[in-house]
């Protein structure tokens, strides 16, 4: 598969399996090699996933203008070459510490497959890792396929409402059909966490949608709501909406919207 790419919905074909980044110009940038630039455990996520370690691979498929790890997590070279043995043991010596999920973000995590289903491997067969997959769900059905049993639990991105706003702000191609279709495969096989960033001036074109889709399509799904919004990266010197943050009236309207849903929601502490 790394010979031709196709983990995500790009689609690009480029031969990823050299462990340098390959020449061609790529969404991910990325070789063989998966790096990770950050670790830490987390008592800031949902409520189901704390205490949460926080390992965080280098390299994106999307470019998304507000990423706080932006540019940081575009950066394939971001960090140390990951030893799948090693960070097996690591992540088993943080679960018997009381982590309760290794959280597995970026970046974006599904473009690691390979490293994947390496650090799986490598756990203990009477001890496996309770992996979590935060991810953009920008990947194609065949990875979803290779994730199934190895995935604990989905905390899965619902960003944009519309294909426009997802072009625009992201670079993300046909994105309400490819997330909402892996969505759905997502949740046919482990619990799974909807996550929906409210960004200023995108209520109507973006949440709404979006909180509409999963109360129609996925009521048990557990839908966290974030309202935190902060405009990092190239959204720090964007002169609309995105420049600064949400209104509190607008945070109340989409508030009471998830509300009249009857949308299955854990709030982030």
């Amino acid at each position: 598969m790394l010979a031709s790419c196709e983990l995500c919905e790009h689609r690009c074909r480029v031969d990823r399996s050299r462990p340098e980044p390959p020449a061609e110009r790529t969404p991910c940038a990325l070789g063989a090699e998966s790096r990770v630039f950050k670790r830490h455990v987390s008592f800031a996520e949902e409520i189901e996933l704390l205490p949460s370690y926080m390992v965080y691979f280098a390299g994106c498929n999307l470019r998304c203008r507000w990423c706080v790890q932006g540019p940081t997590c575009f950066a394939p070279t971001a960090g140390a070459v990951v030893d799948p043995r090693a960070l097996a043991s690591e992540c088993s010596r943080v679960v018997a510490r009381g982590a309760k999920t290794i959280n597995l973000l970026g970046g974006e995590p599904s473009i690691h497959l390979h490293t994947l289903l390496e650090l799986a491997a490598e756990a203990p067969s009477d001890a496996p890792l309770p992996l979590a997959l935060n991810s953009n769900m920008y990947m194609t059905e065949e990875v979803l396929d290779l994730l199934d049993g190895l995935v604990g639990i989905y905390v899965a991105d619902h960003k944009f409402g519309n294909d426009a706003c997802a072009e625009r702000l992201s670079g993300a191609i046909r994105y309400t059909a490819v997330v909402q279709r892996n969505l759905l495969i997502a949740a046919r096989q482990a619990p799974i966490i909807v996550r929906h960033l409210l960004m200023p001036g995108h209520l109507a074109c973006c949440l709404e949608p979006v909180a509409r889709w999963v109360a129609d399509h996925l009521p048990e799904a557990t839908f966290s709501l974030m309202t935190s919004y902060v405009p990092a990266w190239k959204a720090a010197h964007d002169p609309g909406p995105l420049g600064g943050t949400s209104h509190p009236d607008e945070v109340s309207q989409a508030e009471a919207l998830v509300r009249s849903l009857g949308l299955r929601r854990e709030g982030v502490p």
